[in-house]
């Protein structure tokens, strides 16, 4: 048995347990050390997207500008267009009613209500402000029962 400093014997799974503790903080730390130079104000913001928004900076991009609204999502944000699936209702009397609207992704113009998404085909990208994903539970809570249970994407025009 190897002694402590202070006189106390240890075991060798003491010994093993403090290299293990000493061994997982290094790696914690990550080992590197910043350079004297790299001052936060010296290093560029991060920028943190929004994977619900798309932004005007974006859809003025020049490989954007000139598509339509509905071609501007497919190339940004494709999952904006994923449908959840047709929802089917049981009724009172026992009977199932299957809606073809429900659960599809729908559109809103400048707060229009709600449209099919090839309205979205009428609108140059680069003449919005933004395009924003409504959540199912969002859209329902904005739009109610005409959401048809699915999300919505609510343009901004300028």
């Amino acid at each position: 048995m190897m002694e402590h400093p202070g006189g106390v014997p240890m075991s060798k799974n003491a010994i093993m347990t403090c290299v293990g503790l000493l061994t997982l903080a290094a790696c914690a730390s990550g080992g590197a050390v910043p350079a004297a130079s790299s001052s936060p104000a010296a290093q560029p913001a991060a920028v943190r997207r929004d994977a619900s928004v798309i932004t005007k900076d974006e859809l003025n991009a020049p490989s954007v500008r000139s598509l339509n609204v509905l071609e501007a999502i497919r190339v940004l944000r494709p999952n904006f267009l994923v449908n959840r699936g047709t929802q089917t209702i049981v009724t009172d009397a026992n009977r199932a009613v299957t809606d073809a609207e429900s659960g599809q992704v729908h559109a809103s113009i400048d707060d229009s209500g709600v449209l099919s998404v090839d309205d979205l085909k009428r609108i140059q990208a680069g003449a919005v402000l933004d395009i924003r994903l409504l959540s199912i539970a969002a859209a329902m809570q904005r739009f109610g029962a005409t959401a048809k249970q699915g999300p919505v994407i609510v343009v901004r025009t300028m």
